[in-house]
């Protein structure tokens, strides 16, 4: 994969509302009206019951006049419950909307968006049957903000069999790439994939650690696997070299042997692939070992608040992440439109919504990114919104610090990041973004 590192300050797109140029037939085949040789004079007055049983012959399930369904599988319990906050912010966002009236579609009607959350306590065979439930019981019209690769990939056959989009997925894994590249093109990631990520950081390596040595810790896993092997390969003529290399069991109860013996190969940069605890646990270790190197860690483990600073002070200093979300631990943001729209939004919600915490954050953006997509869908299938959340053009959300821009040919949210230094207490973005290429 190829990235593409701009220095200069990317000038803001507008959002490309194809919607609002819909053509009077893709409106005809909204409202139900026979689009095809039908007499607009004979269809004005069929009266209201006829253009509604039209209109729910044409729309796909789910969509009607008046609402538009919405399903969100995550866990709501076990030991990855704290990530429900994605559904649950995502749902709090449309309640707020429905309150206010409701959603305009580009077809101008305004519609309630109810998104229904179900518990699969992080499994992905209960996320698959709660999916089949969602679709065949709950009749959403879509999916979104389900959490984790291993959802995505057990209901990728049958969303690809029903036809039913599954909007910004809760990973960056490249098997969505992969299910892409097979015909399965109804699932969108959206954090950024995997191997893009490891692309940009080894570029940054490249441009800021000339010549040095690198130590890897990783899960034993082919996910874990495929980043080690992504290092090595955007490594390979840069002068920067992987001399030491320590995979964990994520049944393991430490990492603290595997990072002193990366210690002991005192190498100049730590690619620490941790996640969850062990990220905590990793950063804790090499400074008891006064292994002094600069680290790099996965976006999953760059939250300041759960991860970085329990390892205690000095632990992550001057640690190095991709960034696609702003620091909403940074009280320096206040004055930034969208960290404030953020943080109202979490003020007004003060029992359901912790303003500090990622996962919540993550809701947010999944229910920008969701509002987005209905409010340009042209017409009212699933075939509709897929192409919608498949086509912004310099999308801005609140919280994100680059821009959004997505094609059918690539199924992740963000083809742009920045990167971003933990100076302690929060994260100071550096200059210039990194693009897929």
């Amino acid at each position: 994969m190829s990235i593409a590192h701009r220095t200069g300050r990317r000038r803001a797109l507008p959002l490309t509302v194809a919607g609002l140029a819909v053509s009077t037939l893709a409106l005809a085949g909204c409202s139900g009206r026979d689009a095809a040789g039908a007499d607009p004079e004979a269809s004005a007055t069929a009266g209201t019951g006829a253009a509604t049983e039209a209109m729910a012959e044409s729309c796909s399930p789910g969509f009607t006049d008046t609402e538009i369904r919405i399903g969100n599988s995550v866990p709501l319990s076990g030991p990855a419950a704290a990530y429900g906050a994605i559904g649950q912010t995502l749902k709090l966002y449309f309640d707020d909307i429905n309150a206010a009236g409701g959603l305009e579609l580009a077809d101008g009607t305004t519609r309630q968006v109810n998104v229904t959350v179900v518990d699969d306590a992080y499994d992905p065979a209960k996320a698959a049957t709660n999916v089949r439930q969602l679709v065949e019981q709950d009749e959403v019209f879509a999916l979104a903000g389900v959490l984790g690769t291993g959802a995505a990939i057990s209901v990728a056959p049958y969303i690809s069999e029903t036809g039913v989009p599954n909007l910004f997925v809760g990973t960056g894994s490249d098997a969505i790439m992969s299910l892409h590249a097979d015909g399965t093109q109804w699932t969108i990631g959206f954090m950024p994939q995997y191997g893009f990520e490891v692309s940009a950081l080894a570029q940054y390596l490249i441009e800021n650690h000339p010549g040095e040595t690198a130590a890897i810790l990783y899960q034993n896993d082919d996910f874990g696997e495929s980043i080690k092997a992504g290092f090595e390969a955007a490594f390979e003529g840069s002068g920067i070299e992987i001399v030491a290399a320590e995979p964990y069991e994520v049944a393991s109860a430490t990492v603290d042997s595997q990072v002193t013996t990366l210690a002991a190969s005192d190498a100049d940069i730590f690619l620490n692939w941790a996640v969850g605890a062990f990220a905590t646990q990793s950063l804790k270790k090499k400074l008891e070992l006064g292994w002094d190197a600069t680290t790099v860690i996965n976006a999953p483990a760059a939250d300041a608040t759960f991860f970085l600073k329990p390892a205690g002070e000095g632990a992550a200093d001057g640690v190095v992440s991709v960034a696609y979300t702003k620091d909403i631990t940074d009280p320096s943001l206040a004055g930034d439109a969208g960290f404030d729209a953020w943080a109202a939004f979490a003020a007004a919600h003060p029992d359901e919504v912790n303003a500090m915490f990622a996962p919540a954050a993550a809701g947010y953006q999944t229910a920008q990114l969701l509002e987005a997509a209905l409010a340009q869908m042209e017409g009212c299938t699933r075939e509709a919104l897929l192409d919608a959340a498949t086509s912004f053009d310099g999308l801005e959300l609140d919280l994100a610090p680059v821009t959004v821009s997505t094609s059918p040919e690539y199924p992740y949210v963000f083809s742009e990041v920045k990167i971003q230094v933990f100076n302690g207490t929060t994260w100071d973005v550096a200059e210039g973004t990194y693009t897929v290429g």
